[in-house]
């Protein structure tokens, strides 16, 4: 077999694509049923994650409005009204977003060293014979990691909230984003 030739995406895509890949490699060599439905903590980790996100991204979305004179405060209430959410709901549903983005930062910015140092393997983009192709498994460490923080942040937020008003956020926010990757 001769050399292979590879392509390097940018960063923040193949960061996506390695974790994207670890979750759908079988464990230990086990097979696979491709009708077997995804596990509960994954389509919780999922949607808690976009949720998250979302609420961050929106924050910063009025921020950055405010900050050209062009205010547009209903960026601040959009998921609020989104998912029905109280005005002490969204509140925390904010401040945990904030602190959890603050946690899976870090997270991040190591699995893009990780991939960076894999694609130094490779400077001329090219896989010799021998040579393990394979992504770094620390990669699903930072996995790991990364769904526990997520998942702890949905316990969390369901603390904080009436638990049928938690059931009826739950339910909505896995119909829009708890779909299997």
């Amino acid at each position: 077999m001769g050399a292979q030739r590879i392509f390097h995406p940018p960063l923040p895509t193949l960061a996506f694509f390695v974790m994207a890949l670890f979750l759908h490699c079988p464990q230990s060599g086990a097979q696979q049923n491709p009708t077997s439905s995804v596990s509960p903590d994954r389509l919780d980790r999922n949607a808690f994650r976009t949720l998250f996100r979302q609420s961050m991204t929106y924050e910063k979305l009025a921020d950055e409005a405010e900050a050209s004179h062009d205010p547009k405060p209903y960026f601040r209430r959009l998921l609020g009204a989104r998912f029905q959410l109280s005005d002490d709901d969204s509140a925390n549903l904010k401040r945990l977003s904030l602190a959890y983005q603050g946690e899976i930062d870090p997270i991040h910015t190591r699995v893009v060293e990780i991939i960076t140092r894999f694609h130094a393997r490779f400077p001329t983009d090219v896989i010799g014979p021998g040579e393990d192709p394979n992504p770094p498994t620390e990669l699903k460490t930072l996995e790991q990691q990364e769904d526990a923080v997520t998942l702890r942040y949905r316990d969390l937020l369901r603390n904080t909230m009436q638990e049928e008003a938690f059931k009826k956020l739950h339910a909505t926010i896995l119909e829009s984003f708890g779909k299997p990757l």
